[in-house]
């Protein structure tokens, strides 16, 4: 019997937390512990889990890890810890990020026993997956909790199933897919001119786009943004109550454009165990 359920996620709008704690939730007889690695202060920290824990990791993607994926794994280490790792994706691809977290994961000491992808409303579009994970998701993210930990229990903690490349339906995202598939090393960024975002007058200053800035990109007294830190992950979009946050990326506008026709068909999440 493990000693202790550990949560971590890098979840700037949230739907990856929500969807790590779904899946813990199938998981209800054992102590939990959340490290949330969304501020610049907790991906200093060392993480150390032994083999008598469990970890449940979540990320985001866009056709691999996001941006700090190399911080998100410097901080943790293991000592044959079972490993469930779970990606979320805005109903388009999550290209190699699966493999990646697979090995990023072994070289950090995990044993992966269990990954999942899983689809989320889009970051940079809300009417891309709106109302996912809706509650047939929800079913498949506790079940893949069942089944994992039972997995574990039975002292299996193998991949038997290794994950595969997601590829799109879109013609731009399967460039992208290529391209990262060819340069696994080489870490995503988003292009600065695709990071373009203002601060409207709707601003009511409460901060909460500083608060979930992973980056600290944001000066809310002169609504002013570094884009040579931000990492383009929408968190300060998607988090504002005001509304008062939007892009001004005439790239993003199109690039938006051209992923939502394509991505009209609805995904399902995918489980490697």
């Amino acid at each position: 019997m493990s000693k202790k359920l550990h949560l971590i996620y890098f979840s700037p709008s949230g739907s990856t937390e929500k969807i790590v704690r779904t899946i813990a939730s199938s998981i209800s007889d054992l102590p939990v512990e959340v490290h949330d690695l969304l501020t610049p202060s907790s991906r200093k920290k060392k993480y150390t889990f032994g083999p008598d824990d469990i970890v449940i990791m979540g990320s985001m993607t866009a056709g691999k890890l996001f941006t700090l994926s190399d911080e998100l794994f410097a901080c943790l280490e293991a000592h044959d810890t079972p490993f469930i790792g779970v990606i979320t994706f805005g109903n388009g691809y999550y290209g190699i990020a699966l493999n990646e977290m697979l090995e990023r994961a072994k070289k950090s000491g995990f044993k992966v026993t269990a990954l999942g992808a899983f689809v989320a409303r889009h970051s940079m579009d809300t009417s891309i997956a709106e109302g996912r994970p809706d509650e047939h998701d929800k079913e498949i993210m506790r079940d893949f909790g069942r089944r994992t930990y039972a997995k574990i229990q039975n002292g299996d903690y193998d991949l038997h199933e290794l994950p595969k490349t997601n590829w799109s339906s879109w013609e731009l995202g399967n460039k992208v897919i290529a391209y990262r598939e060819e340069h696994p090393d080489e870490a995503y960024a988003l292009p600065n001119e695709c990071k373009a975002k203002e601060i409207s007058d709707k601003c009511i200053k409460c901060g909460n786009c500083v608060r979930h800035c992973p980056v600290n990109a944001i000066d809310i007294d002169a609504k002013k943004f570094d884009v040579e830190k931000c990492i383009g992950c929408w968190g300060c979009i998607n988090r504002c109550p005001a509304h008062a946050i939007s892009s001004t990326s005439k790239q993003v506008a199109d690039i938006m454009k051209s992923f939502g026709e394509a991505s009209t068909k609805r995904l399902e999440p995918e489980i490697f165990m």
